[in-house]
């Protein structure tokens, strides 16, 4: 048996040290059902920090000029020293300034954000006083809440702040591993001051003076110390109201008290916005969990703090209902890949049984996926992993390849026994025979996530979060099937091969047998009969194979051209509708209501035939956002694309009225347009308005484009007052006080908070509505001058139509203006090339500059991350067969899978009608590893009867007759274990594998398929170069050494060269 040359380690070691293989068995199963019961649940895995923060400073009521002026430029100078910084944007809207903060990715956002808050502290220092809180937020998975409880407060409900607060608020924070609760639309009762001008006016009162005396009423300062005996006494002065009525009869003139002059009310503050869900005025309470808080656990706890709620007598009028649940989105994501698995093991066992026909090696075969999963999970535990969608992913591709390496262990050996090999020795030599080669098609498949490190991104990030699973359980399973499959499978084969006496049930299940073989041979036999006298044939004729694959590649691209895409997300995949409405600009807030509460009635008569669950809606008077979310399980086949176009056609339409939906790229007609972007940078928002309203038509007039999309900056005009400097300075009148006038009438100033037991209540100072509603009313108010007397508003100001935008976007200190244009499908390229002709030629004023960007978002930038480790994964590849086969060129041939792969990839795609996503673009970088495999196989077994004396077509034919079972039981399993998650569809958050497994099963499929044919003609074509190549090197060596003829060595005889 020894010049089988069978190699012994670890086989060898298995089948003489049972007792040890059984103990190492045993804690496998041991440890890894405790680590199976003990590893922490969640969505996404922790850990990944996006590196960009967030700061909002909110500022009502006020233009976005004055916002940028006064909180994003200060803002900005500040920020911009922060270290790491790549860019800075910040948009000025009319309640408040977002500044967005990109980091490079070296950047320890730990850092970057104690950085970030020391900045906006020094520059709070610049805001209007009347700014009362600055928020900063990090773009983590902390971030995301976890549970989301809509709430209805019937009218009859005095107090509702204080209601949800004490009853709702705190009960929720108190939960263990809740960060923060957050309340949507619940605006806290204030104190309202609202003064009569009128009297005001004629009692000589200026409402700027009567703020700031007002603000000095209330405070509480230290005045030192004092001395009572031997005790030294801290001395406060304290000067605040202990009741409204204090409040209502504070003298503010010689017999007048404030009561005389203003209303004092005790109400909720104007809102300027609507929220509504499931048809009723809603808030909607938001809650985070603390950063390493399991999601999970802290969602299922919120949960059961909110059934109590429910049972809460106080809230017996207060309606309630789950809007989202991070818990439930867990466990139907996990359970729909759990279910996926399940199934594809099945289909495995079954396809294994299939082609083994023996239930005892089958189940020997099939213990390899239980045994590698749970060595897996308890790596992933002892390492600190978490089980999410993406290790949950990574673990179901396994069920297709972990037994892969079994396969084709306990093959080997059935093939040896019945060759009449002894059992022990069949056992040893057939996991010897092929150790080297099922540890190097491990290794190309561990090998391709090696580039992942080399990336950056959160490409990076959830790669690893994918290579860790399956490579640890890719390496368990190569153990498995060199420790365990051999002694499980010494243990099930006869001792005796003299036939059994057969019962009546083993007769039966003989008979059984016998007509799965009948069915295999009628299938597979064929088949593989039908490949050797394709592979007979193409050996003497391989050009004409080359020719075909040219001409089958030449046809799948164009075929593919115009018909496939790479897009983020799939069509249809999403979880619920979303609408943007935008009114006309002339709208009040009570029409743009009623509009929203027409559009509301139509969604929920269609609530039953769309499947939805729930809707929500929010709007302010310029518009707003409607969106529903689906029943889990649905039970119609509607797409989400479908369901926005039903309920687009569906609601009513005025003049003004455009509603485009959720994405960049979708028109309320729901059509997928192209587009171009184009972005103007100058230093003035008006000059650039105007601008941007010139370059428009010439823009649209170009061929290919269809029109010009409505953006966030466009600049609708607004009546404004402009301050006549030259006569504000003539009669002494600070700018600023005018402008703090205008506000005061406006917005009104904050006053310190009024405390009443215990509680905090904001206060407010301003005119009366109707005081303030109209222009003539605001030139009449009167502004001090520095001499003591008072003129009207209008002496100063006059008025003017403004072209002010909604917000005001800049970017790096530049203000920026965007235009996008809709492209005519079919013509992208060529309007495309007209357009950057048209920016180039246009002359621009100095100081504004252009930037073309054809919607370039991160996800183009993980796309090229994904591509350039999907290279490296195939140079690591060919390293690794370089070593296995001693060779540089012979490697080559199998790397021709790759693109065979890519066939199928193409194909199934097309086929089914779906483009390729990032899960699609991921299986990629896996299809590499995988699909080499089995010409790893058939190449290293032509090579073994090729070193025992066979020629080499003769050997090529044999390991192929011989290597095609095996190849298809590995093919077939591992396609099978994708099917039913390409089937699965989205789970409850819109997230759908279907790309990733098709990717899978159309690779496989056409790779395994072609693999006997391509691989060994292409193994003559690298073998003839080889030899070539050696022959030059020799004839090269033999003008330097008479004593070496070319070709020969030195005893005369061929050399056969390995390059």
């Amino acid at each position: 048996m020894k010049e089988r040359g069978a190699t012994g380690g670890l086989p060898r070691f298995s089948l003489e040290r049972r007792i040890s293989v059984l103990v190492l068995f045993l804690t496998a199963l041991v440890v890894g059902f405790v680590a199976t019961r003990w590893i922490p649940i969640e969505l996404i895995p922790s850990g990944y920090t996006e590196p960009s923060l967030r700061v909002v400073v909110p500022w009502p009521q006020a233009p976005p000029q004055e916002v940028m002026e006064k909180i994003a430029e200060p803002l900005e100078e500040e920020l911009r020293t922060v270290r790491g910084l790549d860019r800075i944007t910040t948009v000025s809207h009319s309640d408040n300034c977002r500044a967005f903060l990109r980091f490079k990715q070296s950047t320890d956002m730990d850092i970057a954000y104690r950085e970030v808050r020391d900045r906006v502290e020094r520059a709070r220092r610049e805001f209007p006083d009347d700014v009362d809180q600055v928020f900063i937020f990090k773009d983590d998975a902390s971030g995301i809440p976890v549970y989301v409880i809509g709430i209805a407060v019937p009218p009859t409900v005095l107090d509702s702040y204080n209601l949800i607060q004490k009853q709702i608020i705190l009960p929720l924070e108190r939960i263990d591993g809740v960060a923060s609760v957050a309340v949507n639309g619940l605006e806290e009762k204030e104190i309202l001051i609202e003064v009569d001008r009128d009297k005001s006016d004629a009692l000589g009162l200026n409402i700027y003076q009567l703020a700031q005396e007002l603000g000095d009423d209330s405070f509480s300062l230290s005045s030192g110390s004092v001395r009572e005996g031997s005790k030294k006494l801290l001395l406060r002065s304290i000067a605040k109201y202990d009741n409204l009525d204090q409040l209502e009869n504070r003298p503010i003139g010689p017999n007048v008290r404030l009561k005389d002059v203003a209303k004092i009310s005790y109400a909720e503050p104007d809102k300027d916005y609507r929220v509504r869900a499931m048809s009723e005025p809603a808030y909607a309470i938001i809650v985070f969990k603390e950063g390493d808080a399991n999601a999970r656990d802290v969602s299922r706890r919120v949960d059961q703090t909110f059934k109590e709620l429910q049972e809460n007598p106080r809230l017996a009028d207060v309606g309630m209902l789950t809007l989202f649940d991070t818990g439930k989105v867990i466990d139907d994501a996990l359970t729909k890949l759990l279910g996926s698995g399940l199934i594809g093991g099945l289909i495995a066992g079954f396809v294994l049984f299939f082609f083994l026909r023996r239930l005892r090696l089958t189940m020997v075969v099939n213990l390899a996926v239980p045994l590698s999963l749970l060595i897996a999970i308890t790596v992933m535990y002892f390492a600190g992993e978490t089980l999410n969608i993406i290790t949950l992913l990574a673990l179901m591709v396994c069920v297709g390849l972990l037994v892969d390496n079994a396969i084709v262990v306990a093959e080997n050996i059935d093939r040896l026994y019945k060759e009449g090999v002894d059992r022990k020795d069949a056992a040893i030599e057939g996991a010897g025979e092929i150790a080297l080669a099922i540890t190097m098609s491990t290794l190309t498949t561990v090998v391709v996530f090696l580039p992942v490190s080399l990336i950056e991104g959160p490409g990076q990030f959830f790669l690893l979060r994918m290579a860790i699973p399956i490579s640890v359980a890719l390496i368990a399973s190569l153990f498995v099937a060199l420790v365990f499959v051999p002694l499980n499978v010494y243990l099930t084969l006869p001792r005796s091969r003299e036939p059994r006496k057969q019962g009546r049930v083993e007769a039966r299940y003989r008979a059984a047998i016998d007509g799965v073989r009948r069915v295999y041979d009628f299938t597979f036999s064929r088949l593989s009969s039908v490949y050797g006298r394709l592979l007979g044939n193409f050996l003497g004729r391989r050009f004409d194979l080359v020719l075909l694959l040219v001409f089958v590649f030449a046809a799948t691209i164009g075929l593919s051209k115009g018909h496939l895409s790479i897009v983020d997300v799939q069509e249809g995949e999403e979880s619920g509708f979303a609408i943007e409405v935008e009114t006309s600009p002339v709208n009040t807030l009570e029409e743009t209501e009623a509009w929203f509460l027409r559009a509301e009635a139509v969604v929920e008569s269609l609530s039953t035939e769309l499947d939805l669950a729930g809707w929500f809606l929010f709007h302010d008077r310029t518009g707003g956002t409607l969106q529903g979310w689906f029943e889990s399980p649905r039970t119609n086949k509607l797409t989400g694309r479908e369901v926005t176009q039903r309920v687009l056609e569906a609601l009513p339409r005025e003049p003004g009225l455009e509603l485009t939906t959720g994405t960049e790229d979708q028109t309320s007609e729901g059509s997928d347009k192209e587009t171009y972007q184009l972005t103007v940078y100058g230093e003035d928002p008006e000059e650039l308005g105007h601008l941007v309203d010139e370059l428009e038509p010439l823009f649209t007039r170009v061929p290919g484009v269809l029109g010009v999309q409505k953006s966030l900056d466009a600049a609708p005009n607004q009546l404004g007052l402009v301050v006549d400097r030259d006569r504000a300075q003539q009669l002494e009148v600070d700018p600023r006080v005018i402008a703090g006038v205008v506000g005061y009438a406006l917005r009104g100033q904050s006053l310190p908070k009024y405390h009443d037991e215990g509680r905090e209540i904001p206060v407010r100072v301003r005119f009366e509505e109707e005081d303030r509603e109209s222009l003539t009313e605001l030139g009449s108010f009167y502004v001090p001058t520095n001499q003591g007397s008072y003129l009207p508003l209008s002496a100063l100001t006059t008025t003017d139509v403004l072209s002010a935008p909604e917000a005001i976007v800049r970017r790096d200190k530049r203000v920026a203006r965007s235009i996008t244009l809709d492209l005519e499908p079919g013509l992208e390229k060529e309007t495309r090339n007209r357009l950057d002709a048209l920016t180039r030629a246009i002359d621009l004023p100095e100081g504004v500059s252009f930037r073309t960007d054809v919607r370039a978002r991160g996800f183009d930038e993980d796309l090229k991350s994904l591509f350039f480790a999907l290279g490296l994964s195939v140079v690591f590849i060919y390293l690794l067969m370089g070593i296995l086969f001693e060779s540089s060129i012979l490697p080559l041939s199998i790397i021709f899978t790759i693109p065979l792969a890519s066939l199928g990839v193409y194909w199934i795609h097309l086929a089914t009608g779906r483009d390729v996503d990032f899960l699609g673009i991921v299986g990629c970088v896996l299809l590499v590893g995988v699909v080499v495999n089995n010409g790893i196989v058939l190449i290293d077994y032509v090579n073994r009867l090729r070193a025992q004396g066979t020629s080499r077509n003769e050997a090529i034919m044999l390991a192929t007759e011989l290597r095609f079972r095996p190849i298809m039981m590995t093919a077939i399993t591992t396609i099978g274990g994708m099917i039913p998650l390409a089937i699965s569809g989205r789970t409850e958050i819109g997230i759908s594998y279907t790309s990733f497994a098709l990717t899978l099963i159309g690779g496989m499929t056409t790779a395994t398929l072609l693999t006997l044919l391509v691989v060994p003609i292409f193994y003559t074509f690298f073998d003839d170069l080889g030899i070539k190549l050696g022959g030059t090197v020799r004839w090269a060596r033999g003008r330097h050494d008479p004593q070496t003829a070319p070709g020969l060595a030195a005893s005369g005889k061929p050399v056969e060269p390995t390059l």
